[in-house]
C-alpha cells in the first residue's frame, strides 16, 4: 500500500478548532492507568494511538503543559485553548512520536490497546480482556 492509500483518520477537540490528520495505522495503541493520565483525561484511563510524526498534520491554535509522569520522563499535552480538550502529546519516552487521544476519533473502528500501563492504579472495576497485556508500571 503506498502513502495516497494510506487510511486517513482525523481527530478533532469538541468546539474544532483544533485537527490532527493521522496518515496510516498508528505505531502503537495503549491505554494508561497512572494518576497524571486519569487527571489529563478526566477518566479512569487514557487511551492513546500513537503515530510517527511525520504522519500526523496538526492544524489550529494548541498549547502545551509538560510535567514528569510516573515513569519520572516528561510528558507534554496539547490542548485546544477554546474548549479545553487534550488532542496530543508528545513523550521523551517516544522520540519522533505522537500521542493521539483515540477519544477524539470520529473513526470507532480504532483497535483495542494491546497494554494497560499502570495497571496497579486501575478503578477495581474496570476488567481488562485477557488479551490485552496489563503491565503494574511502567
Amino acid at each position: 500500500m503506498n502513502e495516497k492509500d494510506a487510511p486517513l483518520r482525523t481527530a478533532r477537540c469538541g468546539c474544532g478548532n483544533l485537527k490532527a490528520e493521522l496518515r496510516g495505522e498508528p505505531a502503537d495503541i495503549y491505554a494508561c492507568s497512572c494518576q497524571t493520565c486519569q487527571q489529563r483525561s478526566g477518566s479512569a484511563f487514557s487511551y492513546a494511538a500513537v503515530y510517527p510524526q511525520s504522519s500526523v498534520s496538526v492544524s489550529g491554535e494548541h498549547r502545551g503543559w509538560r510535567r514528569n509522569g510516573e515513569s519520572g520522563r516528561w510528558i507534554e499535552n496539547h490542548f485546544c485553548p477554546t474548549c479545553g480538550i487534550a488532542l496530543f502529546f508528545y513523550s521523551e519516552g517516544m522520540p519522533g512520536m505522537i500521542g493521539i487521544s483515540v477519544g477524539s476519533l470520529a473513526d470507532r473502528d480504532i483497535p483495542k490497546p494491546n497494554r494497560v500501563y499502570w495497571a496497579s492504579r486501575r478503578h477495581h472495576w474496570l476488567t481488562l480482556p485477557a488479551d490485552i497485556e496489563q503491565i503494574e508500571t511502567q
